[in-house]
C-alpha cells in the first residue's frame, strides 16, 4: 500500500478518481434418501425438435479431454421456427417467462445431499409449472452439491467443479486447468442429443464413486450435428428487458492468470419446500394518522403473531398460513386484509419475502434504518475536534444470482455531527440565507426515534413556526415531546421548525421536527475541502480488507447462532451460509507509451498568474522550471496580479480582467495561482474564461504547487490532456476484438446541479483510432433527479459529425459505457436511449458511409460487492481481477471488473452490464477492451474504476452543474476542459 497521491485537480473540492429481475431457480428439496439432479435448459415453447436417429453415445474415459457446453439465452426469450439444419454454433431457444425450468428431467434420482437447492421441477410433481417440452429423449445433468449452476446443456458433472462460460476443453493428464468461470456467458451452440439408460447408469454409478470430472458430449458428434440451431436475431425477450444482449459462442484468446476470490455474496439454503401466502391491508377509515396506524398494526401483529409473522412496514404482510379473516377491528380502525398472492420458493417474490426477513432480523439486533442501510450508535467513533461521530452499520440485500439466492451484505458507515441542527442555526447567527443553503435537502437524524429526514424548508414564521404551536387536535409540539419521548428536553420555545415532505400510504405530508432535537448527518462541501476532516474520518471508516470479511462473517454467522433469529430461520427452513468463493482471473494491464508533444506544444502561447510574493519564494520559480521541463512548454509570459491584504477581499474579477488583456493577443491558456482555496474566485475564472473568453485554465493553490515535481508531473499531464494532446497512450493489443475505426462514449448525468430545475448530461466520444483525441457536448435535463436521457439523438449526430470530419468517414462500431442507471430503469434505457442513439445513426448522411454497429453497456459503481484474495492475507484482488460467473445476474451477460489500485481500505468492483451487443464481440475481448480503457483517463497515470470516457463524462458534468451553469462554446468541445 503505496502512499496517497497528491490532489491537484482544477475542482478544489474533487477527489483523486483512483480512489425486474429474474428470481434464482427452484428451491423443491427431495427426501433425504433421493438425490436432486440439476437441469439443462431444454427448448423453448414452440421449437419442434427435428428427428434423430438414435445414436447411442460412447463415454469416454475420466482422462480424456472434455467439453463443458455452454450456456443459453435467459429464459423469456421466444424463438421462430426455422428449416432444419442452421449452421452450428448459433444460439438456442430457451424457457418462456414464468418459473424457470432448466430442462426435462427424467424421473430416474440419485442418491446425495438432501440439502441440495432444486433448479428444475422434477417429473413426478405436477403442481409445478414444466417450461421445456419434453421430446424425443430428454437431456439430462448431475451436478452435486457445491457444483456451480450450468448455464447451458450439460452431462454429469462432478462436485466440485466450477461452471464454464464459454466452450473450453477439459484438462487432461498433466496439464494445468484453466480458470473456470473467466470468459463471459456462453450460448449453447447445440442441443444435448440423448442419453441412453445404461450410459445414464454407468454415469451415476461413477459419480458416485470418483471426484473427476465426467466427460461431456463433444458439439461436433453425428448425432449433435443434426440438431437445428436458432440464430441471434431470431430470439425476443418478452419480460423485464427486450431484446437483451446473449454473449456469442466465440473461443477466448486472452491470456490471464486464474485468481480464487471470497465475496461478500452469501449463499440463502432453504431446506423444505412449503408455500408462502402474501397479504394486502387496508384500513377504513383509509385517511388514519401515521403514529395512529403504527399503534393499530403492533396490537395487531401482537394479536396474530402466530399467523402473520412479518411485516414489510407498509401494506404486506407474510404468512406461512392460508387464513380466513377478512377483517378486524382494532381500536377503532378496521383493518382490512385480503390475500395477495400464494407462492413457494421458486417464485420471484421469494426475494421480497427474504428481504422483508433480514430487515426484521436487523431491527431485532439493535440496528436502525437510515436511508437504505441499517446502522447503530453502539460503538460509534467520536471525532470530538470537528464534532462529528462515525456510526458503524450494514447494507443487506437479497438478490438472485447464478449459484442461487444469495445475501448481499457489506460494512458501512454513516457520519453524524455531534452538534443539534438547533446549535448550528445559532452558528450561522439565524441567518435565513445562510440556514436555507446549508440546511434545507439535507438529511437529519432524529435521536429519540433513531430515524433520517430528508429537510425540505425552515418554518421561520407563521403557523408551525414555534414548539408551541398546535400540531394536532388540541396537543402543541412541546406536549407531544414531552409525552412521548421524556428524556429528551425542549428547552428553547422559540426556535423554528423543520419541515420535511414523507410519504404515507402513497400521499405527501408534511411533518415539523424540532431542531433540538435533530442532527445533521454526513459532509457539506466545506468540510468537504477540509483535508484535516478527510483525513480523520479516513482513519475511522476505511477498514482494510481482511478485517471487512471476518467482520461481515461473524455478523452473518449471527443470523444463525442468534437464540431468536436462528429459531425463526428454523421455521421457515432458512440458513445464511458462509461467504461465497467463486474462481475468476486477472487480465494484464496494457503498457503507458509516452507521447512527445513538444512539436505541437511549442507554439502555444500561455500566461503564468502568480501573486509577486508567491513568486518570489524559492519554491515557486523551482517548480515553474520543472514544471516547463516536464510538460516540455515554452517559457509563459508572467504576470504578478495586485491582491487586496484581506483574503476575503480576493475577486475573480482581479483575474479575469488580466486574462482579458492577453485575450487580446491571442493567448489561449492560463496558468493560475490561487492563494487559498476560495470556491467564488475558482468559480468567477472558470465562467469567464469558458463562457466568455472560450480559453483554458489550469488552477492550482499555492501551497500544492509548492510540493514539487509530484505535483509538476501530474500537472504535466493535465494541461497537456487540456490542450487537445494525450501524454500517453497504449500498445497494439487495445484493438484486440474491435475494428480500428472504433468510437468509445461515455455518458453520465448530473445531479448535483446548481442549475435549478436541471441535471446535467455529460456526453464525450473519441474521435480517433488510438482513443486520444475527444469530443464532448453537455447537455441540460429539465427533470432533475431523473436518470434517463432525452437528448442522445441530438448529441449522437453531433459525435457522428465530429467523428466523420476527423476521420473522412463513420465508425465501424460505437462502444457506449452508460453510467448511473438503477436496475429498475434497464428496459426504459433500453426503449428509449439506444432508440435514440440508433436513431441518431439513422439520420447522418448516406455519403458518410455504412451505419455503425452498437454495443451499450450499463456501469454500475456504486455495487456493494466485495472482493478478497482467496488465502490467508484476505488482502484486496490486484487490477484486472475479473468475476463473470457465480454472482452474476442468471440472465444478463454482465461481469465484475476491478480495474484500480486501493491505496486504503477495501476496494470496490465494477458492475457491467451489456445491454445490447450488435457487433457480437466474444466475452474476454470486451472485457479485456473495457480494461485498457480505464487506462486512458489522463488526470491520473494508474488506471481507474471506470473507462476513461465515462470519467471523463463524469468531471465534464459536475463542473457544468456546479461551476459553470450553462453549456460552452462549441469551439471547446474537442479540448478537456472539465479536468
Amino acid at each position: 500500500m503505496g502512499p496517497k497521491k497528491p490532489n491537484i485537480q482544477d475542482e478544489p473540492n474533487q477527489p483523486n478518481p483512483a480512489g425486474g429481475v429474474k428470481p434464482p431457480p427452484g428451491f423443491q428439496q427431495q427426501p433425504q434418501h433421493q438425490q436432486q439432479q440439476q437441469q439443462p435448459r431444454g427448448p423453448p415453447p414452440g421449437f419442434q425438435q427435428q428427428q434423430q436417429p438414435q445414436q447411442q453415445q460412447q463415454q469416454q474415459p475420466q482422462q480424456q479431454q472434455q467439453q463443458q457446453q455452454p450456456r443459453g439465452p435467459p429464459p423469456g426469450f421466444h424463438q421462430q421456427g426455422h428449416p432444419q439444419g442452421h449452421p452450428q454454433g448459433q444460439q438456442q431457444g430457451h424457457p418462456q417467462q414464468g418459473q424457470q425450468q432448466r430442462g426435462p428431467q427424467q424421473q430416474g434420482q440419485q442418491q446425495g445431499n438432501p440439502q441440495q437447492q432444486q433448479r428444475g421441477p422434477q417429473q413426478g410433481h405436477p403442481q409445478q409449472q414444466q417450461r421445456g417440452p419434453q421430446q424425443g429423449h430428454p437431456q439430462q445433468g448431475h451436478p452435486q452439491q457445491g457444483q456451480q449452476q450450468q448455464r447451458g446443456p450439460q452431462q454429469g458433472q462432478q462436485q466440485g467443479q466450477q461452471q464454464q462460460r464459454g466452450p473450453q476443453q477439459g484438462p487432461q493428464q498433466g496439464q494445468p486447468k484453466q480458470p473456470s468461470g473467466s470468459w463471459g456467458k456462453q450460448p449453447p451452440q447445440n442441443l444435448q442429443p440423448q442419453q441412453q439408460p445404461q450410459q445414464q447408469q454407468q454415469q451415476q454409478q461413477q459419480q458416485q464413486t470418483t471426484t473427476t470430472t465426467t466427460t461431456t458430449t463433444s458439439s461436433s458428434s453425428p448425432a449433435a450435428a443434426q440438431v437445428p440451431t436458432i440464430s441471434r436475431k431470431d430470439l425476443v425477450k418478452d419480460d423485464d428487458i427486450e431484446n437483451i444482449a446473449i454473449v456469442p459462442a466465440k473461443p477466448r484468446s486472452i491470456q490471464s492468470q486464474p485468481i480464487s476470490v471470497i465475496t461478500n455474496f452469501f449463499p440463502v439454503q432453504v431446506r423444505q419446500n412449503r408455500s408462502l401466502f402474501l397479504y394486502r391491508i387496508d384500513y377504513d377509515p383509509p385517511q388514519v394518522a401515521r403514529d395512529r396506524r403504527f399503534k393499530v398494526m403492533k396490537e395487531f401483529l401482537a394479536a396474530n403473531s402466530l399467523i402473520f409473522t412479518k411485516y414489510d412496514g407498509d401494506s404486506l404482510l407474510f404468512s406461512a398460513k392460508k387464513i380466513q379473516i377478512n377483517s378486524q377491528n382494532v381500536d377503532g380502525v378496521q383493518i382490512l386484509i385480503k390475500l395477495a398472492k400464494e407462492f413457494d420458493h421458486t417464485d420471484k417474490s421469494i426475494t421480497q419475502f427474504f428481504n422483508v426477513l433480514t430487515k426484521s432480523f436487523m431491527r431485532s439486533m439493535g440496528y436502525s434504518l437510515m436511508g437504505r442501510n441499517y446502522y447503530t450508535s453502539v460503538g460509534k467513533r467520536d471525532v470530538p475536534k470537528h464534532f462529528l461521530e462515525v456510526w458503524k452499520g450494514f447494507s443487506t440485500s437479497v438478490i438472485p444470482t447464478e449459484a442461487g439466492t444469495m445475501l448481499l451484505c457489506d460494512s458501512t458507515t454513516k457520519v453524524v455531527r455531534s452538534q443539534t441542527v438547533l446549535e448550528r442555526i445559532r452558528y450561522l447567527n439565524n441567518n435565513t440565507n445562510r440556514c436555507t443553503a446549508e440546511i434545507v435537502n439535507s438529511i437529519v437524524l432524529t435521536r429519540y426515534n433513531n430515524k433520517t429526514y430528508r429537510i425540505s424548508g425552515i418554518s421561520w414564521q407563521g403557523k408551525n413556526s414555534k414548539v408551541t404551536d398546535i400540531m394536532e387536535g388540541s396537543t402543541t409540539f412541546l406536549q407531544y415531546y414531552q409525552k412521548n419521548y421524556p428524556k429528551y428536553k425542549i428547552t428553547d420555545l422559540n426556535q423554528p421548525l423543520l419541515k420535511s415532505e414523507v410519504k404515507m400510504r402513497g400521499m405527501k405530508q408534511t411533518i415539523y421536527l424540532v431542531p433540538e432535537l435533530t442532527y445533521l448527518t454526513g459532509l457539506n462541501d466545506e468540510m468537504r475541502k477540509d483535508f484535516h476532516i478527510m483525513k480523520d474520518l479516513a482513519e475511522e471508516s476505511n477498514v482494510e480488507p481482511y478485517k471487512r470479511i471476518d467482520n461481515l462473517n461473524n455478523f452473518v454467522n449471527g443470523f444463525n447462532t442468534n437464540p431468536t433469529i436462528s429459531k425463526e430461520l428454523e421455521s421457515w427452513g432458512i440458513s445464511y451460509q458462509p461467504a461465497l468463493k467463486v474462481e475468476g482471473c486477472v487480465l494484464q494491464a496494457p503498457k503507458n507509451v509516452p507521447i512527445n508533444n513538444a512539436n505541437a506544444l511549442r507554439n502555444v502561447k500561455w500566461v503564468f498568474i502568480v501573486e509577486q510574493l508567491d513568486f518570489q519564494r524559492g519554491e515557486c520559480q523551482k517548480n515553474l522550471d520543472l514544471f516547463l521541463r516536464e510538460s516540455q512548454l515554452q517559457p509563459p509570459t508572467i504576470h504578478h496580479p495586485v491582491l487586496p491584504k484581506s483574503s476575503r477581499d480576493i475577486k475573480s474579477t482581479i483575474y479575469t480582467d488580466i486574462m482579458e488583456q492577453y485575450v487580446k493577443k491571442g493567448v489561449s491558456f492560463f496558468l493560475i495561482i490561487i492563494p487559498q482555496n476560495n470556491a467564488e474566485v475558482y468559480k468567477g475564472i472558470k465562467m469567464k474564461s469558458l463562457i466568455q473568453f472560450r480559453v483554458l485554465t489550469q488552477c492550482i493553490f499555492s501551497r500544492t504547487f509548492d510540493k514539487g515535481r509530484p505535483v509538476s508531473v501530474k500537472l504535466k499531464q493535465q494541461v497537456v490532456a487540456k490542450l487537445g494532446l494525450a501524454p500517453w497512450g497504449l500498445g497494439q493489443d487495445i484493438y484486440k476484438g474491435v475494428p480500428k475505426k472504433t468510437m468509445v462514449i461515455g455518458v453520465d448525468v448530473g445531479h448535483n446541479s446548481d442549475m435549478k430545475g436541471h441535471s446535467v448530461v455529460g456526453f464525450v466520444a473519441t474521435i480517433d483510432d488510438k482513443f486520444q483525441k475527444f469530443f464532448s457536448r453537455a447537455y441540460a435535463q429539465e427533470r432533475p433527479g431523473k436518470e434517463i436521457i432525452h437528448s442522445l439523438e441530438d448529441a449522437t449526430k453531433e459525435a457522428m459529425k465530429s467523428y466523420f470530419n476527423h476521420n473522412n468517414c463513420l465508425p465501424e462500431l460505437v462502444i457506449v459505457y452508460r453510467d448511473g442507471v438503477g436496475d429498475g430503469m434497464l428496459d426504459l434505457v433500453n426503449k428509449t436511449e439506444i432508440a435514440a442513439m440508433k436513431k441518431g445513426f439513422a439520420e447522418t448522411p448516406s455519403s458518410w458511409g455504412t451505419k455503425p454497429k452498437l454495443v451499450y453497456t450499463i456501469v454500475k459503481k456504486n455495487t456493494n460487492a466485495r472482493f478478497f484474495t482467496n488465502d490467508n492475507q484476505k488482502a484486496n484482488p490486484p487490477p484486472g481481477t475479473l468475476i463473470d460467473s457465480k454472482i452474476t445476474h442468471q440472465n444478463w451477460y454482465d461481469f465484475f471488473l476491478v480495474s484500480q489500485v486501493a491505496f486504503k481500505g477495501s476496494i470496490n468492483p465494477t458492475h457491467y452490464h451489456v445491454l445490447l451487443d450488435e457487433h457480437q464481440m466474444a466475452a474476454d475481448l470486451f472485457q479485456f477492451f473495457t480494461f485498457q480503457m480505464c487506462h486512458l483517463y489522463f488526470n491520473f497515470e494508474k488506471s481507474v474504476r471506470v473507462p476513461a470516457s465515462c470519467q471523463f463524462a463524469h468531471k465534464m458534468a459536475f463542473l457544468i452543474g456546479r461551476t459553470v451553469g450553462r453549456n460552452v462554446d462549441k469551439d471547446l468541445s474537442d479540448k478537456l476542459y472539465f479536468l
